[in-house]
């Protein structure tokens, strides 16, 4: 992702730029600290200033415990505008979703969605529409839900064919009576409904191939519901009818009702007890609310449970490698010896754990894959040093204990004549390993949330990489089969859980 400005740089008087953080149809974002050492976000203004600029003007002086806090607009010496604004450092809810496709826990869902309606309500109480409700503009930082991304606020209002052209929102969570232009606060009601949903079944309700099938669906389709627990399909139904007048007057009333299905004679365990409910409060979205805390996700596996998980993939994994060489043997037709069978079986035992292990280790890091590339690359010439020492190979030299003397000419130089002959070898074995464990990227095979329980594509290029290499090591069958059959038996015993569906697109609508 390239940004304009680096890290280090001062376009903006009084603030040094850290890092970009993010960019949108609106712009970019920067972490950046000021010169008094204050943490910030900055969000250099591109597309759609006066959109953007009226909407941060609108929300500059509002404070809640649940809003991202708006310091200050500024403009530089080039006449680019700036907002500065609170940094969060947490994650946001998409973030979290990804992993829990199959949706959140019920309370925790509740908690989510209570500061939300805190957050956007007060938003509403102070006459101005969010209109650009998603689970990538919530995030959550020491367990204090935050909503952002003013850009598209506006004031409520009810006319409608505007003459608005710009985005006014995410597809996925567009209220239908968008395409009239009418932009009032049912938008916010019916784009929460769509959340609610998300972050219980782990899915949007309306999805498709394209932007104009999506919006379609908001339309005409209505949602399914049978994937909702039978206490939030009447509230969810309720927040996505087609029609705003069906939908709740306020998320304070769909707020209230939620709490209200959430309460359960079994504990909470999710939910803090200092916690005041929701509904406590005469008059809860008059003014900021106490701010509760949420934890972020369920919490995440121990180091026995990854360990027990490992060894479960290791101890697979040779199983599935004696089942193969098996019937690579049968294949045979009984021409190859036990020594060329067990070669094969332990090699590829070798090989699936040299991948399992250290992508276990990097599974939850992002990291520079030249880096990784090399420590596979050392970690093939093990496997190179492990099919060299099973052919045979001692690290001594030939007629071990033998010294080379000059009292011993003709015994010197059979030394010197078989060594000659075993380096070359061992060079092969070496590199051809090396090479290949460097040429594909073998932990993504083991990811967790890679596109694909199992695909051949990996295979066939381990495969392809074993015959290339035959430049180097003479071996037309060995080396091939083990890395083709390690391609294939890391993806078969490593867990996958579905990926989280593709980020949702901004579409422009245009009006008469």
């Amino acid at each position: 992702m390239k940004f304009t400005y680096n890290s280090g740089q001062r376009p903006l008087d009084g603030y040094t730029i850290k890092r970009g953080v993010g960019r949108g149809g609106f712009g970019e974002v920067y972490y950046a600290v000021s010169d008094g050492g204050k943490e910030v976000a900055l969000k250099l203004v591109r597309g759609n200033q006066e959109v953007e600029l009226r909407g941060m003007a609108q929300c500059l002086n509002l404070k809640h415990p649940h809003l991202v806090s708006l310091y200050d607009m500024k403009t530089d010496a080039q006449g680019d505008h700036w907002v500065v604004m609170e940094y969060i450092a947490g994650e946001p809810l998409n973030i979290v979703l990804s992993r829990h496709p199959q949706g959140l826990p019920h309370e925790l869902a509740q908690q989510w969605f209570l500061a939300l309606a805190r957050a956007v309500a007060y938003l509403h109480d102070h006459g101005i529409v969010h209109r650009d409700l998603k689970p990538g503009n919530i995030f959550i930082e020491n367990g204090i839900v935050k909503v952002g991304d003013y850009g598209l606020s506006k004031f409520i209002s009810g006319s409608q064919r505007t003459a608005q052209t710009q985005s006014v929102g995410t597809v996925h969570y567009m209220a239908p009576e968008i395409s009239t232009g009418n932009y009032n606060k049912q938008i916010d009601v019916y784009a929460s409904g769509i959340i609610l949903y998300e972050m219980i079944t782990g899915r949007v309700p309306f999805d498709g191939e394209s932007a104009g099938e999506i919006l379609m669906k908001h339309l005409t389709s209505p949602p399914d519901l049978g994937k909702l627990p039978a206490e939030y399909v009447n509230i969810v139904g309720k927040a996505l009818a087609k029609n705003p007048a069906h939908r709740y007057a306020s998320l304070q009333e769909m707020a209230k009702v939620i709490e209200a299905a959430g309460k359960d004679p079994q504990p909470v365990v999710l939910k803090p007890a200092e916690a005041p409910p929701f509904a406590a409060h005469a008059a809860p979205f008059k003014r900021p609310a106490p701010v509760q805390f949420i934890p972020a996700a369920l919490p995440a596996p121990s180091v026995r449970a990854q360990i027990v998980e490992l060894c479960g993939s290791l101890s697979l994994s040779a199983i599935l490698a004696a089942v193969i060489t098996v019937l690579w043997a049968a294949l045979g037709q009984g021409n190859l010896t036990p020594t060329a069978i067990g070669q094969e079986f332990f090699l590829t035992v070798a090989a699936c754990w040299v991948v399992l292990i250290p992508a276990k280790l990097w599974g939850s890091q992002r990291g520079d894959g030249w880096s990784r590339r090399v420590v596979m690359m050392v970690l093939g010439m093990c496997i190179g040093l492990g099919a060299l020492w099973l052919d045979g190979w001692s690290p001594f030299l030939p007629g071990s204990g033998e010294i080379v003397t000059a009292a011993a000419p003709a015994q010197n130089a059979r030394i010197v004549s078989s060594l000659s002959n075993a380096l070359p070898n061992a060079a092969g074995y070496l590199s051809y390993f090396a090479l290949a464990f460097f040429a594909l990227r073998w932990w993504k095979l083991a990811e967790r949330r890679r596109p694909h329980r199992f695909s051949f594509a990996p295979v066939l290029a381990a495969g392809f990489w074993g015959l290339a290499l035959l430049l180097v090591w003479q071996d037309p069958w060995r080396g091939t089969l083990v890395l083709t059959n390690t391609a294939a038996i890391v993806q078969l015993v490593s867990p996958w859980e579905q990926p989280p569906p593709a980020v949702a697109r901004r579409v422009r609508l245009r009006y008469a």
